[in-house]
């Protein structure tokens, strides 16, 4: 019996950044559309799932194209279990034990919490759930899996009054046949507020056990207990004896989380963060310390259905739909029309555009009862695998450093990072026009941090002061009038960011630029006179003011130009308006 009452994602839960294997893949749907015969998908994003709370390595082997038969998926002790390495390949979950309580170089260092502008309070450590653990896996070059850890805030509660923050992060590793090493593949970093509940003898902790409900050999994720597999849909995991339940973050909360990571977790974060900073150390030759600093944001659960007798009036959805199966497989196409429930897949983030395009008609932000699809605020960030030469600039495929981090409460966004296209650095975003209630717009945020020897390398530009336009096309090309934050610099990183645009399809475009340098010019040295007396520099009066000392930094400003209904918003030390626009 599979777990209940969660969602699944496609990216870093915040996102699921890493599939973890299509046997944990589970559609859960609102209450209030399981019973309907209706066909869609449900975006759940930001929250965690069953394969990024647990411990868990499984190994897999398809079925025969040809027949349809044969496959499987079985639970591993580790990526080293000699009864898994006969299988097509291996992928598992890591969750990382904060540092007091492991020997495993990577691991949570510390969490701090804290009001936005006041100096953040370290948090202290509860306890480490007892949940399924994983011993490390030496010959695959895998650590130990721990499991999720609970923190107390000094002095800042959440929105439930409680000083409870759940913390989880999670690796993920994946080995095919015949590799001796497995390969990293990213992690997802979570801080969600919790409400705990203690004391239900049917509280137990999580685990990763093999199921046959089917006949065959299936990895599915359930609860281990004494009373067996019973659903808890409120609680987002549980642990012996205890429930947490998501809250939300209070207004105006700030955290900051110091993990130590490998330091081949390169190239770019992603994330569901608002205002992030980001600094990074090097702890030993493989072990780098990170830092990300940031406010929550809050990204929204979308439901797109119609019903199944009316899909032949959204052609869009029809043909997506007859898509789905094997080529010419019409029968799995009529198998779902022919079924009463709600049929449909799950979704959003990186890499799910497409099926936003698909459902873009009817997706809408949940309004319903179900309490675990209402909106919640988010923190959370992560990376992922990407092939970094579609970027459109070698600038961004340093495979020895993060390069950057990107964060937006977009439901849907592109894949990668920023694309470098026409001098600027564009970045597609995508998500419901209208909030919960249908008529308030939806606001986006959206923050580029980024190394500024990255950003000097796409232009060319010297260690002078940058300045940056900022502009946001719809699909429609026509041009948003948005907030941005200015731009700043500090320890080799630059920030950015844009705010209360609008969607559904907007693209984000960010253009560098750096006031040329004025060489002046050199006095012409004066012809000698024979005989002409030395010149001479009077001496300084007595009590004569100092001269005024030149400012090391000049200020930065925001300007609003605007081209007919087109407005950007320029900034930097000394902000001029492009060719064609005027200051406002």
């Amino acid at each position: 019996m599979k777990k209940s009452g969660k969602f699944l994602t496609g990216i870093v839960a915040v996102i699921a950044l890493v599939a973890a294997g299509s046997a944990r893949a589970e559609v859960v749907v609102p209450e209030d559309f399981g019973m309907q015969p209706m066909y869609g998908t449900v975006v759940s994003d930001g929250t965690l799932f069953s394969n990024q709370s647990v411990s868990s390595v499984s190994a897999h082997t398809p079925p025969d194209q040809t027949t349809g038969k044969g496959g499987g998926n079985w639970v591993c002790k580790n990526f080293d279990d000699p009864n898994c390495q006969t299988q097509s390949w291996m992928d598992g979950t890591i969750i990382l034990s904060p540092c007091s309580k492991t020997t495993e170089p990577v691991c949570i260092d510390s969490l701090s919490i804290g009001r936005d502008g006041e100096k953040l309070s370290p948090a202290t450590l509860a306890f480490e759930a007892v949940s399924q653990k994983i011993p490390a896996s030496p010959a695959s070059g895998v650590p130990a899996g721990g499991s999720a850890s609970l923190w107390k805030s000094s002095g800042v509660p959440n929105a439930f009054g409680s000083n409870d923050y759940l913390v989880v992060v999670a690796m993920t590793y994946s080995k095919n046949k015949g590799t001796e090493k497995a390969t990293l593949n990213g992690f997802t970093a979570n801080v969600l507020p919790a409400q705990v509940r203690t004391g239900d003898t049917y509280y137990a902790a999580e685990s990763f056990t093999e199921t046959s409900s089917t006949g065959m050999p299936q990895a599915g994720v359930g609860w281990r207990g004494a009373r067996g597999m019973i659903n808890h849909s409120e609680c987002e995991m549980t642990t012996d004896g205890y429930c947490f339940i998501r809250e939300d973050f209070s207004a105006n909360t700030k955290v900051s989380i110091n993990l130590h990571l490998n330091n081949s977790l390169t190239g770019w974060l992603f994330g569901r963060l608002k205002t992030p900073t980001i600094s990074v150390s090097k702890i030993s030759d493989s072990i780098n310390q990170l830092t990300v600093e940031a406010l929550p944001t809050v990204v929204p659960n979308l439901v797109g259905a119609v019903l199944k007798s009316d899909l032949s009036k959204n052609p869009k959805i029809d043909n997506y739909l007859k898509g789905k199966g094997y080529p010419g497989e019409i029968e799995n196409y009529n198998r779902i029309v022919g079924t009463s429930g709600f049929d449909g897949s799950l979704g959003s983030g990186m890499n799910n555009l497409e099926r936003f395009r698909v459902f873009e008609e009817v997706l809408k932000v949940y309004s319903g009862n179900d309490s675990r699809f209402q909106k919640f605020t988010r923190w959370t960030f992560g990376s992922t695998q990407y092939d970094a030469s579609g970027a459109g600039s070698a600038c961004f495929s340093d495979k020895t450093k993060l390069v950057g981090i990107v964060t937006t409460n977009s439901p849907f966004y592109e894949s990668g990072p920023p694309k470098f296209k026409d001098d600027s650095l564009n970045y597609v975003v995508a998500g419901p026009h209208f909030d919960v209630d249908g008529k308030t717009l939806f606001s986006g945020v959206y923050d580029l941090n980024m190394r500024s020897e990255a950003a000097r390398c796409l232009y060319g530009f010297s260690s002078a002061p940058l300045k940056a336009v900022v502009s946001v096309t719809s699909a429609d090309g026509s041009t948003q009038d948005v907030q941005t934050e200015a731009l700043s610099e500090k320890d080799g990183w630059l920030h950015l960011g844009a705010y209360n645009f609008h969607f559904s399809q907007p693209t984000i475009r960010i253009k560098l630029s750096q006031e040329k340098t004025v060489v002046p010019t050199p006095a012409a040295t004066p012809t000698s006179t024979p005989n002409a007396p030395a010149a001479t520099t009077p001496a300084p009066k007595a009590n004569a003011p100092a001269a005024p000392a030149i400012p090391n930094k000049a200020k930065t400003i925001i300007i609003t130009c605007v081209k007919g209904k087109t407005t950007k918003k320029v900034v930097g030390t000394n902000p001029t308006c492009p060719a064609g626009y005027k200051k406002k």
